[in-house]
């Protein structure tokens, strides 16, 4: 748990997004970021994360540079050197491409993460006391 203080309660500065938790001035947490809870909720679904990349990054990977291989065949230099060149190309094509979806994962996951908010009560109504029924037999 993180250092709250009296004011943290009485004179909030900050209220968290996604769980209504309040700190004060100098206890706040920086834009863009959650409570401490909130931040820790966040760490522990690293592994779901973890497995979309492992999911979604090797088959576009493989899909650009394999694309970028067979586009760039006709057009290069005959020889071993254009075929190394156009190997690099393709490697350099594949792993651009694979941390690409990485960081897309991780971006997409953060703002997700973001935009959660805190479902309030709704406001509390005084219902009319019920008549009681009598029955007769």
């Amino acid at each position: 748990m993180g250092t709250h203080c009296t004011d943290c309660l009485e004179s909030p500065a900050i209220c968290c997004g996604r769980c209504s938790a309040t700190r004060c001035k100098a206890h706040a947490f920086e834009p863009g970021d959650r409570c401490e809870s909130c931040e820790r909720d966040y760490a522990d679904e690293a592994p779901t994360r973890r497995s979309a990349k492992l999911i979604f990054a090797p088959p576009f990977a493989v899909l650009v540079g394999g694309l970028l291989f067979g586009l760039m065949l006709p057009v290069t230099a005959g020889g071993a050197i254009g075929a190394a060149v156009m190997c690099a190309l393709a490697c350099a094509a594949t792993i651009s491409a694979g941390v690409g979806a990485c960081r897309l994962v991780d971006r997409s996951a953060r703002a997700l993460f973001l935009r959660q908010h805190a479902t309030g009560l709704p406001p509390a109504r005084l219902l009319a006391p019920r008549t009681r029924l009598r029955l007769t037999r």
